[in-house]
């Protein structure tokens, strides 16, 4: 299934009920250590992110999100030093996850990030958020996509990656994030 608002939102309040604290994980980045994925957002979306680093946590992923890992970076001060940064931490990561939402659409940084990550790894997929569209950045369409369901015949919920063309292709995202590539399952 495509993730909404109302399911992230759902997992933001369930870390909080659990007192997951993000401020308090155990998965802060470290210079000499590498991430599943690097997420792409829009700081406008904090409460949605915070939601999806639970999900992707629950799942067993390790991501990247700027605000938890390098808390330093002072987003009114753009320099060259943030892009570097930046550049770094998306080359630490396995793979780059573009979270489609009406806000990432007018973010300077998400399209910019998204390029540097193809560029560098050529790994990226898009999180569409259902109540998103793709309109005026129709480029999105030409990258897989990422859904959240649960596994067959298990309790895990697990993050498949999507063909951007044929959705009968789909593999697990560990498995994509390792050189698999969606394929038809029957």
């Amino acid at each position: 299934m495509i993730l909404t608002e109302s399911i992230i939102r759902q997992a933001s309040r369930e870390a909080k009920e659990q007192r997951i604290l993000i401020s308090e994980s155990t998965m802060h980045f470290d210079d000499a250590g590498n991430y599943d994925l690097f997420i792409s957002h829009s700081f406008r979306d904090k409460e949605l992110i915070s939601g999806l680093y639970h999900l992707f946590n629950k799942a067993g992923y390790k991501v990247y999100i700027d605000w938890i890992d390098d808390k330093d970076l002072d987003r009114s001060k753009v320099t060259s030093d943030t892009a570097a940064l930046i550049k770094r931490r998306i080359w630490a990561s396995t793979g780059t996850t573009y979270v489609s939402t009406s806000n990432s659409t007018s973010s300077k940084w998400c399209p910019w990030e998204l390029g540097v990550a193809d560029g560098m790894k050529g790994k990226v997929c898009i999180l569409p958020v259902m109540e998103s569209s793709f309109k005026g950045q129709e480029y999105l369409g030409l990258y897989p996509y990422l859904e959240y369901a649960k596994v067959q015949g298990k309790e895990k919920q697990e993050f498949w990656v999507y063909d951007q063309v044929d959705r009968s292709k789909y593999v697990i995202l560990r498995d994509w994030l390792k050189g698999k590539s969606p394929y038809i399952h029957k």
